[in-house]
Protein backbone atom coordinates (compact mmCIF):
# COMPACT_ATOMS: atom_id res chain seq x y z
CA UNK A 1 0.00 0.00 0.00
CA UNK A 2 0.91 3.04 -0.67
CA UNK A 3 1.96 6.07 2.02
CA UNK A 4 -0.32 9.23 2.30
CA UNK A 5 2.26 12.22 2.79
CA UNK A 6 2.15 15.78 4.54
CA UNK A 7 4.97 18.22 4.68
CA UNK A 8 7.82 15.71 2.53
CA UNK A 9 11.28 17.45 2.04
CA UNK A 10 14.50 15.48 0.85
CA UNK A 11 15.54 12.77 2.56
CA UNK A 12 18.28 12.65 5.05
CA UNK A 13 19.70 9.45 4.27
CA UNK A 14 20.58 6.73 7.34
CA UNK A 15 21.07 3.16 7.78
CA UNK A 16 21.10 0.25 10.27
CA UNK A 17 17.95 -0.97 12.26
CA UNK A 18 19.01 -1.39 15.95
CA UNK A 19 19.25 -3.61 19.23
CA UNK A 20 16.59 -5.20 21.75
CA UNK A 21 13.87 -3.23 23.19
CA UNK A 22 12.15 -4.12 26.31
CA UNK A 23 10.26 -7.23 25.99
CA UNK A 24 8.64 -9.95 28.28
CA UNK A 25 12.13 -12.30 27.74
CA UNK A 26 13.35 -10.83 31.22
CA UNK A 27 10.01 -11.48 33.35
CA UNK A 28 9.85 -15.19 32.10
CA UNK A 29 13.59 -16.01 32.89
CA UNK A 30 12.90 -15.05 36.34
CA UNK A 31 9.84 -16.40 37.10
CA UNK A 32 10.57 -19.94 35.87
CA UNK A 33 13.98 -19.38 37.83
CA UNK A 34 11.59 -18.58 41.02
CA UNK A 35 9.64 -21.82 40.13
CA UNK A 36 12.90 -23.93 39.66
CA UNK A 37 13.95 -22.71 42.64
CA UNK A 38 17.98 -21.94 43.74
CA UNK A 39 19.29 -24.64 46.39
CA UNK A 40 22.43 -24.37 44.63
CA UNK A 41 22.96 -20.57 44.83
CA UNK A 42 22.99 -20.98 40.80
CA UNK A 43 20.78 -19.42 38.42
CA UNK A 44 20.17 -19.78 34.66
CA UNK A 45 23.48 -18.49 32.82
CA UNK A 46 22.11 -15.00 31.87
CA UNK A 47 20.21 -14.35 35.24
CA UNK A 48 23.51 -15.52 37.29
CA UNK A 49 25.86 -13.12 34.93
CA UNK A 50 23.40 -10.26 35.82
CA UNK A 51 23.34 -11.57 39.90
CA UNK A 52 27.35 -11.26 39.89
CA UNK A 53 27.08 -7.29 38.06
CA UNK A 54 24.46 -6.95 41.35
CA UNK A 55 26.48 -8.10 44.06
CA UNK A 56 30.05 -6.69 42.59
CA UNK A 57 27.86 -3.09 42.68
CA UNK A 58 25.52 -3.60 46.05
CA UNK A 59 28.61 -5.22 48.19
CA UNK A 60 30.71 -1.83 48.87
CA UNK A 61 29.59 -1.26 52.10
CA UNK A 62 28.92 -4.79 53.80
CA UNK A 63 32.78 -5.46 52.45
CA UNK A 64 34.20 -1.48 53.79
CA UNK A 65 32.52 -3.22 57.23
CA UNK A 66 34.25 -5.92 57.00
CA UNK A 67 37.90 -4.04 56.45
CA UNK A 68 37.17 -1.42 58.68
CA UNK A 69 35.85 -4.57 61.34
CA UNK A 70 39.85 -6.17 60.83
CA UNK A 71 41.82 -3.05 61.27
CA UNK A 72 40.10 -2.38 64.46
CA UNK A 73 40.63 -6.07 65.47
CA UNK A 74 44.26 -5.97 64.51
CA UNK A 75 44.80 -2.78 65.99
CA UNK A 76 42.95 -3.37 69.49
CA UNK A 77 45.06 -6.76 69.99
CA UNK A 78 47.78 -4.44 69.55
CA UNK A 79 46.73 -2.19 72.61
CA UNK A 80 45.50 -4.97 74.81
CA UNK A 81 47.69 -8.11 74.57
CA UNK A 82 50.03 -7.14 76.74
CA UNK A 83 48.36 -5.66 79.46
CA UNK A 84 45.14 -7.42 79.31
CA UNK A 85 46.32 -10.60 78.14
CA UNK A 86 49.03 -11.19 79.25
CA UNK A 87 51.18 -11.87 75.85
CA UNK A 88 54.63 -12.45 77.22
CA UNK A 89 57.71 -9.32 76.35
CA UNK A 90 59.55 -11.82 74.53
CA UNK A 91 56.68 -12.85 71.70
CA UNK A 92 55.70 -8.56 71.24
CA UNK A 93 58.28 -8.79 68.83
CA UNK A 94 57.12 -11.25 66.52
CA UNK A 95 53.48 -10.56 67.22
CA UNK A 96 54.26 -7.02 66.00
CA UNK A 97 56.24 -7.99 62.89
CA UNK A 98 53.32 -9.99 61.86
CA UNK A 99 50.60 -7.48 62.68
CA UNK A 100 52.17 -4.45 61.05
CA UNK A 101 54.16 -6.10 58.20
CA UNK A 102 51.17 -8.69 56.84
CA UNK A 103 47.82 -8.23 58.13
CA UNK A 104 47.45 -4.42 58.28
CA UNK A 105 49.28 -4.16 54.86
CA UNK A 106 46.97 -6.73 53.05
CA UNK A 107 43.89 -4.92 55.05
CA UNK A 108 44.89 -1.44 53.52
CA UNK A 109 45.43 -3.43 50.15
CA UNK A 110 41.63 -4.64 50.57
CA UNK A 111 40.52 -0.81 51.95
CA UNK A 112 42.09 0.70 48.83
CA UNK A 113 40.75 -1.70 46.53
CA UNK A 114 36.88 -0.81 48.19
CA UNK A 115 37.79 2.68 47.56
CA UNK A 116 38.77 2.78 44.00
CA UNK A 117 37.67 -0.44 42.48
CA UNK A 118 34.86 -1.43 44.47
CA UNK A 119 32.86 -3.15 41.61
CA UNK A 120 35.86 -5.17 39.93
CA UNK A 121 36.95 -8.69 40.27
CA UNK A 122 40.15 -8.20 41.94
CA UNK A 123 38.17 -6.90 44.43
CA UNK A 124 36.29 -9.83 45.05
CA UNK A 125 40.07 -11.83 44.73
CA UNK A 126 41.30 -9.02 47.20
CA UNK A 127 38.79 -10.23 49.90
CA UNK A 128 39.37 -13.71 49.32
CA UNK A 129 43.25 -13.15 50.22
CA UNK A 130 42.51 -11.20 53.44
CA UNK A 131 40.68 -14.13 54.85
CA UNK A 132 43.66 -16.57 53.77
CA UNK A 133 46.20 -14.03 55.17
CA UNK A 134 44.65 -12.84 58.72
CA UNK A 135 43.57 -16.84 59.27
CA UNK A 136 47.63 -17.79 57.89
CA UNK A 137 48.75 -15.49 60.77
CA UNK A 138 46.62 -16.52 63.34
CA UNK A 139 47.50 -19.87 62.87
CA UNK A 140 51.43 -18.97 62.58
CA UNK A 141 51.42 -16.75 66.00
CA UNK A 142 49.29 -19.19 67.11
CA UNK A 143 52.11 -21.87 67.01
CA UNK A 144 54.96 -19.33 67.51
CA UNK A 145 52.60 -18.79 71.01
CA UNK A 146 52.38 -22.90 71.76
CA UNK A 147 55.90 -23.59 72.01
CA UNK A 148 56.62 -20.49 74.00
CA UNK A 149 53.95 -21.87 76.64
CA UNK A 150 51.41 -18.99 75.85
CA UNK A 151 48.14 -20.09 73.90
CA UNK A 152 46.40 -18.17 71.34
CA UNK A 153 42.70 -18.89 70.86
CA UNK A 154 41.91 -20.42 67.80
CA UNK A 155 38.32 -19.56 67.56
CA UNK A 156 39.99 -16.67 66.19
CA UNK A 157 40.08 -17.89 62.70
CA UNK A 158 36.31 -19.56 63.32
CA UNK A 159 35.52 -15.55 64.02
CA UNK A 160 37.00 -14.50 60.78
CA UNK A 161 35.35 -17.43 59.14
CA UNK A 162 32.07 -16.25 60.38
CA UNK A 163 33.14 -12.30 59.13
CA UNK A 164 34.14 -13.43 55.56
CA UNK A 165 31.00 -15.71 54.85
CA UNK A 166 28.60 -12.65 56.13
CA UNK A 167 30.53 -9.80 55.03
CA UNK A 168 32.47 -10.77 52.46
CA UNK A 169 29.77 -10.66 49.28
CA UNK A 170 32.37 -13.27 47.97
CA UNK A 171 30.23 -16.24 46.09
CA UNK A 172 28.88 -19.06 48.71
CA UNK A 173 30.93 -21.91 46.74
CA UNK A 174 34.27 -19.99 46.68
CA UNK A 175 34.11 -19.19 50.13
CA UNK A 176 33.43 -22.41 50.86
CA UNK A 177 36.39 -23.52 48.74
CA UNK A 178 38.68 -21.02 50.76
CA UNK A 179 37.40 -22.03 54.13
CA UNK A 180 38.11 -26.00 53.49
CA UNK A 181 41.58 -25.12 52.51
CA UNK A 182 42.14 -22.93 55.51
CA UNK A 183 40.85 -25.31 57.81
CA UNK A 184 42.67 -28.48 56.14
CA UNK A 185 45.88 -26.66 56.96
CA UNK A 186 44.33 -25.75 60.69
CA UNK A 187 44.10 -29.64 60.99
CA UNK A 188 47.57 -29.87 59.83
CA UNK A 189 49.72 -26.68 61.89
CA UNK A 190 47.49 -28.08 64.86
CA UNK A 191 48.86 -31.94 64.84
CA UNK A 192 52.02 -31.32 63.47
CA UNK A 193 53.26 -28.52 65.24
CA UNK A 194 51.47 -27.12 68.12
CA UNK A 195 52.73 -28.93 70.84
CA UNK A 196 50.00 -28.17 73.54
CA UNK A 197 46.49 -30.55 73.62
CA UNK A 198 43.95 -28.13 71.50
CA UNK A 199 41.23 -30.71 71.52
CA UNK A 200 38.82 -28.27 72.38
CA UNK A 201 39.89 -25.35 70.79
CA UNK A 202 39.36 -27.32 67.79
CA UNK A 203 36.44 -28.65 68.51
CA UNK A 204 34.98 -24.90 69.20
CA UNK A 205 36.41 -23.74 66.15
CA UNK A 206 34.69 -26.04 63.86
CA UNK A 207 31.45 -25.00 65.65
CA UNK A 208 31.75 -21.72 64.68
CA UNK A 209 33.15 -22.92 60.96
CA UNK A 210 29.59 -24.33 60.70
CA UNK A 211 27.93 -21.49 62.03
CA UNK A 212 29.70 -19.73 59.40
CA UNK A 213 29.08 -21.96 56.80
CA UNK A 214 25.26 -21.98 57.70
CA UNK A 215 24.95 -17.89 57.79
CA UNK A 216 26.90 -17.68 54.36
CA UNK A 217 24.48 -20.22 52.73
CA UNK A 218 21.61 -18.40 54.23
CA UNK A 219 22.81 -15.16 53.07
CA UNK A 220 23.29 -15.43 49.92
CA UNK A 221 20.33 -17.40 49.24
CA UNK A 222 18.51 -14.43 50.88
CA UNK A 223 20.37 -11.82 48.67
CA UNK A 224 18.99 -13.91 45.42
CA UNK A 225 15.87 -14.24 46.37
CA UNK A 226 15.29 -10.50 47.31
CA UNK A 227 17.36 -9.85 43.93
CA UNK A 228 15.35 -12.02 42.04
CA UNK A 229 11.81 -10.49 43.51
CA UNK A 230 13.16 -6.65 42.81
CA UNK A 231 14.25 -7.50 39.20
CA UNK A 232 10.44 -8.98 38.71
CA UNK A 233 8.67 -6.19 40.47
CA UNK A 234 11.09 -3.64 38.37
CA UNK A 235 10.53 -5.00 34.78
CA UNK A 236 6.96 -6.01 35.64
CA UNK A 237 6.19 -2.24 36.91
CA UNK A 238 7.71 -1.02 33.50
CA UNK A 239 6.04 -3.67 30.93
CA UNK A 240 2.63 -3.93 29.74
CA UNK A 241 1.78 -7.87 31.44
CA UNK A 242 -0.21 -8.62 28.07
CA UNK A 243 2.44 -7.68 25.18
CA UNK A 244 5.83 -7.65 27.45
CA UNK A 245 6.41 -4.43 25.62
CA UNK A 246 6.94 -1.05 27.59
CA UNK A 247 3.45 0.01 29.53
CA UNK A 248 2.22 3.79 29.15
CA UNK A 249 4.41 4.93 32.10
CA UNK A 250 7.23 3.70 31.17
CA UNK A 251 6.90 4.75 27.56
CA UNK A 252 6.29 8.39 29.00
CA UNK A 253 9.74 7.81 31.05
CA UNK A 254 11.72 6.68 27.72
CA UNK A 255 10.03 9.61 25.87
CA UNK A 256 11.18 12.16 28.07
CA UNK A 257 14.31 10.61 28.13
CA UNK A 258 14.72 10.52 24.34
CA UNK A 259 13.75 14.02 24.50
CA UNK A 260 16.21 15.39 26.73
CA UNK A 261 18.81 12.88 24.91
CA UNK A 262 17.86 14.53 21.40
CA UNK A 263 18.33 18.07 22.88
CA UNK A 264 21.18 17.68 24.47
CA UNK A 265 23.04 15.75 21.80
CA UNK A 266 21.31 17.88 19.03
CA UNK A 267 19.59 14.36 17.54
CA UNK A 268 16.79 13.34 14.91
CA UNK A 269 14.39 11.10 15.41
CA UNK A 270 11.21 9.43 15.04
CA UNK A 271 7.70 8.50 16.24
CA UNK A 272 5.48 6.51 15.09
CA UNK A 273 1.73 5.69 16.55
CA UNK A 274 0.36 2.69 15.33
CA UNK A 275 -3.24 1.40 15.46
CA UNK A 276 -4.42 -2.16 14.94
CA UNK A 277 -7.83 -1.70 11.78
CA UNK A 278 -10.64 -2.30 13.06
CA UNK A 279 -9.91 -4.14 16.02
CA UNK A 280 -13.10 -3.83 17.87
CA UNK A 281 -14.72 -5.40 15.31
CA UNK A 282 -12.10 -8.34 16.04
CA UNK A 283 -13.04 -8.33 19.54
CA UNK A 284 -16.62 -8.36 19.04
CA UNK A 285 -16.30 -11.67 16.56
CA UNK A 286 -13.52 -13.34 17.78
CA UNK A 287 -14.11 -12.60 21.27
CA UNK A 288 -11.00 -10.94 23.51
CA UNK A 289 -9.37 -14.02 24.33
CA UNK A 290 -7.84 -14.26 20.70
CA UNK A 291 -8.10 -10.70 20.56
CA UNK A 292 -5.26 -10.70 23.46
CA UNK A 293 -3.50 -13.35 21.21
CA UNK A 294 -3.87 -10.64 18.68
CA UNK A 295 -2.39 -8.49 20.54
CA UNK A 296 0.52 -10.01 21.27
CA UNK A 297 1.50 -11.25 17.56
CA UNK A 298 1.61 -7.31 16.58
CA UNK A 299 3.01 -6.39 19.68
CA UNK A 300 5.97 -9.13 18.64
CA UNK A 301 5.99 -8.27 15.23
CA UNK A 302 6.38 -4.45 16.38
CA UNK A 303 9.25 -5.39 19.10
CA UNK A 304 11.75 -6.31 16.70
CA UNK A 305 11.68 -2.74 14.82
CA UNK A 306 13.07 -1.11 17.87
CA UNK A 307 16.41 -3.32 18.24
CA UNK A 308 18.84 0.01 18.59
CA UNK A 309 20.10 0.86 22.23
CA UNK A 310 18.19 4.44 22.13
CA UNK A 311 15.22 2.97 19.97
CA UNK A 312 12.14 1.73 22.34
CA UNK A 313 8.66 0.08 21.40
CA UNK A 314 5.53 0.05 23.72
CA UNK A 315 1.69 -0.04 24.30
CA UNK A 316 0.23 2.89 24.41
CA UNK A 317 -3.12 1.75 25.23
CA UNK A 318 -5.92 -0.35 24.26
CA UNK A 319 -4.66 -1.42 20.28
CA UNK A 320 -2.60 1.31 20.04
CA UNK A 321 1.49 1.50 20.40
CA UNK A 322 4.20 3.59 19.86
CA UNK A 323 7.67 3.89 18.24
CA UNK A 324 10.34 5.44 18.52
CA UNK A 325 13.68 5.71 16.43
CA UNK A 326 16.65 7.56 17.41
CA UNK A 327 18.93 9.38 15.39
CA UNK A 328 17.43 8.31 12.38
CA UNK A 329 16.80 10.00 9.22
CA UNK A 330 13.38 10.57 7.28
CA UNK A 331 13.44 8.29 5.05
CA UNK A 332 14.59 5.65 7.45
CA UNK A 333 12.09 6.43 9.20
CA UNK A 334 9.59 5.96 6.27
CA UNK A 335 11.25 2.59 5.22
CA UNK A 336 11.32 1.58 8.89
CA UNK A 337 7.60 2.67 9.87
CA UNK A 338 6.28 0.99 6.30
CA UNK A 339 7.93 -2.15 7.19
CA UNK A 340 6.00 -2.22 10.63
CA UNK A 341 3.15 -2.24 8.33
CA UNK A 342 4.07 -4.44 6.46
CA UNK A 343 4.98 -6.93 9.12
CA UNK A 344 1.81 -6.95 10.76
CA UNK A 345 0.16 -7.61 7.48
CA UNK A 346 2.28 -10.24 6.15
CA UNK A 347 1.75 -11.87 9.72
CA UNK A 348 -1.69 -13.39 8.06
CA UNK A 349 -3.59 -13.04 11.69
CA UNK A 350 -7.19 -13.82 10.24
CA UNK A 351 -9.60 -11.11 10.80
CA UNK A 352 -12.87 -11.66 8.68
CA UNK A 353 -15.05 -8.58 9.75
CA UNK A 354 -11.92 -6.05 8.05
CA UNK A 355 -12.75 -3.37 6.19
CA UNK A 356 -9.25 -3.68 4.91
CA UNK A 357 -8.08 -7.12 4.40
CA UNK A 358 -8.94 -10.51 5.03
CA UNK A 359 -5.73 -10.22 7.53
CA UNK A 360 -5.18 -8.03 10.79
CA UNK A 361 -3.54 -4.76 9.61
CA UNK A 362 -2.17 -1.64 10.71
CA UNK A 363 -2.39 2.13 10.42
CA UNK A 364 0.63 4.31 11.24
CA UNK A 365 1.17 8.15 12.10
CA UNK A 366 4.76 8.74 11.18
CA UNK A 367 6.41 12.15 12.16
CA UNK A 368 10.23 13.20 11.77
CA UNK A 369 11.48 15.65 13.73
CA UNK A 370 14.92 16.68 12.57
CA UNK A 371 17.96 17.87 14.90
CA UNK A 372 16.68 21.82 14.43
CA UNK A 373 13.26 20.78 16.14
CA UNK A 374 14.56 18.55 18.57
CA UNK A 375 14.12 21.19 21.40
CA UNK A 376 10.09 20.44 20.46
CA UNK A 377 7.67 19.01 23.25
CA UNK A 378 7.07 15.54 23.30
CA UNK A 379 3.16 16.49 23.23
CA UNK A 380 3.48 18.53 20.02
CA UNK A 381 5.47 15.74 18.47
CA UNK A 382 3.24 12.96 19.59
CA UNK A 383 0.18 15.58 18.71
CA UNK A 384 1.87 15.21 14.90
CA UNK A 385 1.93 11.28 14.76
CA UNK A 386 -1.69 11.52 15.97
CA UNK A 387 -2.82 13.73 13.07
CA UNK A 388 -0.96 11.09 10.66
CA UNK A 389 -2.74 8.45 12.33
CA UNK A 390 -5.73 9.99 12.05
CA UNK A 391 -5.32 10.77 8.23
CA UNK A 392 -3.83 7.43 7.40
CA UNK A 393 -6.96 5.64 8.67
CA UNK A 394 -9.10 8.37 6.87
CA UNK A 395 -7.50 7.45 3.80
CA UNK A 396 -8.66 3.75 3.72
CA UNK A 397 -6.26 2.29 6.75
CA UNK A 398 -3.20 0.02 6.70
CA UNK A 399 -1.18 2.33 5.08
CA UNK A 400 1.77 4.82 6.82
CA UNK A 401 0.69 8.59 7.19
CA UNK A 402 3.96 10.78 7.31
CA UNK A 403 5.14 14.20 8.27
CA UNK A 404 8.18 16.31 9.31
CA UNK A 405 8.08 18.61 12.52
CA UNK A 406 8.16 22.38 11.59
CA UNK A 407 7.54 25.75 12.99
CA UNK A 408 3.78 25.29 12.42
CA UNK A 409 3.17 22.29 14.66
CA UNK A 410 4.74 23.96 17.91
CA UNK A 411 2.64 25.14 20.87
CA UNK A 412 1.56 28.63 20.72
Amino acid sequence: MKSSTTDMDSPNAGAGQGSDTADGAPTRRIQRQIDRGFVRLYFARPLEHDFHDYLRHSSRLSRASLIFLSLIGVFSCALIDVPWLGLPYELVGVTRFIQFSVMIPMTLVCLYLCLRRPTSTVMELGMALLFVVISASFLGLRVVYARAGFELPLELIGVAAVAMLCLSRIRFWLQLALLAFVMTKVFMVEAWFVPIDGAYDIYTTALLVVVAVIAGYSSEYTIRATWLNASLLRYTSRLDRLTGLLNRHALETALSHAHDYARREHKSYAVAMIDIDAFGAYNNYYGHQHGDVALQQVADALANHARRPLDFCGRYGGEEFLLLWMDCGCEQARTLAESVREVVEHAQIPHAHSPVAEWVTVSVGLCHVDAEFAEAPTDAVLREADRMLYEAKANGRNQVGYTRFTDDALPV
